[in-house]
């Protein structure tokens, strides 16, 4: 629908002149007089009245689309398929681009599979897949990443909808799902960017942690991808340029509210197999000389942790030490007794959300308890989880956390010490921020539990942060959670950082 279209030609505009206007007529040398229409009395309209009209018309529209845009609406767009545009945060205006610049997109798309109504009992319509499909696509348009990764993708809509819809807007994409889960994880990249060389399929369930085995079955998955540069972009590179392209990962960790423990243990998985992934890429794409930067490796998902739990420190923060609050969540998370019966895809009430309060008579009646007192065997485990990711020698920088404070510092750090905004999830159960975009490299041992700062950073890593998709504080948004008409497509939001290698 188009609301600033279908303007009357000019016999409507006459027709209704006719009945509301005497026009001026010069017959008679530069006199006016009024003719009168001698069947209804009515005076015809010039050719300059219509033409005036209909400038008015269009002014008035065109003041209306501009209302609309102001509000972050799209006038070419019905009310039901709107979304909450918001804008991109920039950084380095001032210094031209002097090597490859992209985008990277990270959203969770809520699986169509897990909705239930009691769970978005705000959303009506908003959670319907007719509507919620193309509000959805609408949003992937108008931000034209040129990386996508996506976690909670219905497995039926990528095949015959998603897989299609990108197609037609110049993406190819690869998708990864355990048989018995209903949905997936995605990646997604500009054909005309990139062409994919190799690709690793992950099921944290079967993975080894060194010697930490799965607490339980979590039917789990991650994807990593190498992406070479195009003919099309290197012929806009240096000629000795010796970066390839990028390696791209996307997960999304275990839901479970105690599940903090085994969230640890699969981002030890993810940067363990990172590593491997980028060892293996160097050495089929680049003979195995040694030399890791040929490729950046960067990460994205939805890790279902903040930034003070032990999963994303335990990326971070290294040589990493459990202490305070995070000491207290993951500990606590080794004392839960997960069902037997949990072996394949469990009901969906029982996934991401839907039976957070049915935890059981012998179960700790809190996933976030302000003391805990571990037994030995809790205590040993924690220190054993602590001792295999500081053993990894990898790391991984958040880039919201070492840039977003320079473009948007009121909503930096306002419950963490990481620099990271307060939201990501805004659902009717639960708010805050479990989406994160990752640049993830090798550790040499030394000191770095403090976020780099941004300099440190782009020196170090040759990487220019160039900009951030705002992320809204969370008195900007509504008591009701999401989705909703007219606000955003999921409980989650997508998160944009604009990023500059420098080749």
């Amino acid at each position: 629908m188009d609301s600033v279209k279908n303007v009357d030609d000019a016999t409507t505009i006459a027709v209704k002149l006719e009945k509301e206007l005497i026009i001026p007529n010069d017959n008679e040398g530069n006199e006016s007089v009024k003719v009168r229409s001698k069947k209804k009395g009515r005076s015809k309209p010039s050719p300059e009245e219509i033409e005036r009209k209909r400038a008015e018309r269009a002014a008035a529209k065109e003041q209306k689309r501009k209302e609309l845009l102001a509000k972050g609406l799209d006038p070419d767009y019905p009310p039901e398929l709107q979304f909450i545009k918001r804008p991109m945060l920039h950084l380095h205006q001032d210094e031209p681009v002097t090597g490859f610049n992209f985008t990277l997109m990270t959203y969770n798309c809520l699986a169509q599979a897990l909705i239930r109504r009691k769970l978005f009992p705000d959303s009506g319509e908003a959670v319907k897949w007719f509507r919620r499909s193309k509000v959805l696509l609408y949003e992937f348009q108008h931000y034209n990443s040129d990386v996508i990764c996506l976690q909670e993708i219905d497995h039926i809509q990528y095949q015959a909808f998603w897989k299609v819809e990108f197609e037609k807007l110049g993406y190819e994409s690869q998708f990864h799902r355990i048989a018995s889960k209903n949905h997936g994880v995605a990646i997604v990249w500009k054909r005309e960017m990139f062409k994919m060389t190799d690709r690793m399929l992950i099921d944290f369930d079967k993975e080894t942690s060194s010697d930490i085995p799965p607490r339980t079955r979590t039917n789990n998955t991650g994807l990593i991808l190498s992406l070479k540069f195009s003919d099309k972009i290197l012929s806009t590179l240096p000629k000795n340029t010796k970066t390839t392209g990028i390696i791209i990962g996307t997960t999304h960790l275990f839901w479970h509210p105690f599940g903090t423990y085994e969230r640890t243990r699969q981002c030890y998985v993810l940067l363990n197999k990172m590593k491997e992934f980028m060892h293996r890429v160097n050495v089929l794409q680049n003979g195995n000389d040694g030399d890791l930067s040929h490729w950046v490796p960067f990460f994205c998902g939805d890790f279902n942790s903040q930034p003070f739990d032990s999963p994303y420190l335990s990326m971070t923060s290294k040589p990493i030490e459990y202490t305070e609050r995070a000491k207290t969540v993951i500990q606590c998370s080794t004392s839960y007794k997960f069902s037997k019966l949990r072996n394949g895809e469990e009901d969906v009430d029982d996934e991401e959300g839907g039976n957070i309060e049915k935890f059981g008579k012998d179960q700790p009646q809190t996933p976030v308890p302000e003391t805990f007192i571990a037994n030995e065997e809790q205590t040993a485990l924690v220190e054993r989880m602590a001792v295999i990711h500081n053993e990894l020698g990898m790391r991984a920088n958040s880039l919201y956390s070492v840039g977003y404070k320079h473009v948007h510092a009121e909503n930096a750090g306002i419950d963490n010490t990481r620099g990271e905004p307060i939201i990501s999830n805004w659902a009717n159960t639960w708010r805050g921020l479990l989406d994160y975009i990752f640049h993830v490299n090798t550790w040499d041992f030394d000191n770095r539990q403090a976020v780099d700062s941004l300099e440190k950073f782009e020196i170090e890593n040759s990487i220019r942060l160039r900009g951030f998709l705002r992320m809204p504080l969370d008195s900007e948004m509504p008591k009701h959670g999401q989705p909703h008409e007219g606000e955003y497509a999921s409980d989650h939001l997508s998160m944009i950082c604009n990023i500059e290698l420098l080749l």
